[in-house]
């Protein structure tokens, strides 16, 4: 079938870039966009007038949180260490969560992020409250709810070699184990080509070793031999805080995270890495920032910015001019919840500007540019981000009828400042509607998926005491906001 949408506004892409047609037409057949303009007039099986939206290419998370989101739970609890972030030495590491658990906290996960427009999405879980890490037959049913859903998604589970944790006397340290890093990378190689001989082409596979301060120097090596051979991405979350390279700093010589990526051959043009705040090591100087922004850079891997998980933890990286200087790819992920793409982008200019002094220093269109091309340079993918003759008919329609965006001054710009995930009231995945008037295509409720993950986050919640420090009561580790006051009894 060939499918014609209509709108007021339309994204398309010539010459490189992203532009504008007004009053324009989206035309695509059996997953491919065919034409995106004015006036086709090829044959057209369907005609869908949409009016007041913008018709655009859908958004790429490359940090989308397919867990019930730990990381809320320290937005007002900290330190972290204190809090469960890094678990106690004396806790006996198991699963908190079933296999059926973890099966729903996926399908409620890509649900949701359809729903916020995602239409490609790279996966992060937490593994602080895990056994060891994720596992191969975890992410073989994630494979089968990503196809069922109708997403497309970069999947494969994640591996160390280690983790931190916090000992008797406060201090926090390093437990490795080299074999079970090695076991989980020899999953995840297989998992990649499984996943690439056994689904269709909207499922596909990445490498996902861990922190990197959990990662040994052979494991790192390693995975860029595996990289090289899959012809895959890698994604490793770096510079993330002041925990990480001081460890990367204690056992490696001083060196940074960059370095450290760098020595083990890692940094190539399918490399990714997430949030990049603290460049330069444990001791960073104007000399040491700039070496590993020209490691990142000649080696062409691409930054992964976070904006709000980064604002909550009163960080961020240092500067989207910065890093167009040296011509280092950025992209975008949501990392928490809300998995909102726009919330991200609107929150990141401002972070931006804020952290720069500076006005100018990001605008509306950059970010877009990070959720959309950005994020398909990441990927290598030429087809994805964008709307043109043979792309992937991955499209959103954003709803500038809704009362509560405001005034239409700009597109881009306003629907970044004026609107949220919830404006969001189409979205075709591969040719195939997903969402449509703002509601799941599939019928699922997520209304019935709301009430079972709070149940089931209410239940995780409560482990929490046995992994703290200290083996704290619930109610120290998450005090409430305001006093509860008790019913009296008569």
């Amino acid at each position: 079938m060939i499918t014609k949408l209509c709108g007021k506004w339309v994204v398309g892409h010539q010459d490189g870039a992203h532009c504008l047609f007004e009053d324009g037409e989206v035309v695509f057949e059996d997953g491919k966009v065919i034409f995106v303009g004015y006036d086709y007039d090829g044959h057209v099986d369907k005609v869908e007038e949409l009016g007041n939206v913008l018709i655009g290419p859908g958004f790429i998370d490359l940090d989308a949180i397919v867990d019930l989101d730990s990381t809320v739970l320290g937005f007002d609890n900290h330190p972290g260490w204190k809090k469960g972030r890094v678990p106690s030495a004396q806790w006996a590491r198991r699963e908190t969560y079933s296999p059926a658990q973890l099966a729903f906290n996926k399908r409620y996960a890509f649900n949701m992020l359809l729903l916020n427009g995602i239409t490609t999405a790279m996966p992060i879980t937490s593994i602080l409250y895990r056994e060891w890490a994720e596992t191969y037959d975890e992410f073989i049913v994630a494979a089968d709810i990503a196809e069922e859903t109708g997403i497309r998604a970069y999947l494969g589970p994640a591996y160390m070699s280690g983790h931190a944790v916090v000992n008797p006397d406060k201090s926090i340290s390093m437990r490795f184990d080299e074999a079970k890093g090695m076991a989980g990378l020899s999953d995840a190689i297989r998992y990649v080509e499984r996943v690439r001989s056994d689904y269709s082409s909207r499922i596909d596979g990445f490498l996902a070793p861990d922190r990197i301060e959990g990662c040994t120097p052979e494991l790192l090596k390693r995975t860029a031999e595996a990289q090289q051979r899959l012809a895959c991405p890698v994604r490793l979350h770096s510079c993330q805080g002041e925990l990480e390279v001081e460890m990367i700093t204690k056992l490696h010589g001083g060196i940074s995270s960059i370095e450290y990526i760098h020595r083990a051959g890692l940094i190539s043009d399918g490399l990714i890495l997430p949030h990049l705040q603290f460049l330069g090591g444990a001791a960073p100087t104007e000399a040491s920032i700039k070496q590993d922004l020209s490691l990142i850079s000649q080696g062409g891997a691409s930054a992964l910015i976070c904006p709000i998980v980064a604002g909550r933890h009163g960080k961020y990286f240092d500067g989207v001019s910065t890093f167009k200087e040296w011509g280092i790819n950025l992209s975008l992920g949501t990392d928490t919840y809300p998995v909102d793409m726009i919330q991200n982008m609107h929150i990141g200019c401002i972070l931006s500007r804020v952290s720069k002094g500076d006005i100018a220093e990001a605008s509306a269109l950059d970010y877009y540019n990070m959720a959309t091309l950005g994020g398909a340079r990441a990927l290598g993918r030429d087809d994805l981000g964008r709307l043109c003759a043979g792309a992937a008919a991955d499209i959103i329609v954003f709803d500038f009828d809704s009362v509560y965006t405001g005034q239409n001054f700009d597109p881009i710009t306003a629907m970044v400042i004026n609107g949220n995930g919830r404006d969001i009231k189409g979205v075709i995945v591969d040719g195939v509607k997903r969402v449509w008037d703002g509601q799941l295509v599939s019928g699922v409720s997520m209304q019935e998926l709301h009430r079972q993950a709070q149940a089931q986050f209410s239940e995780f919640k409560a482990s929490y005491p046995e992994r703290c420090y200290g083996s704290p009561t619930l109610e120290d580790v998450f005090p409430l906001s305001l006093n509860k006051v008790s019913k009296q009894l008569p």
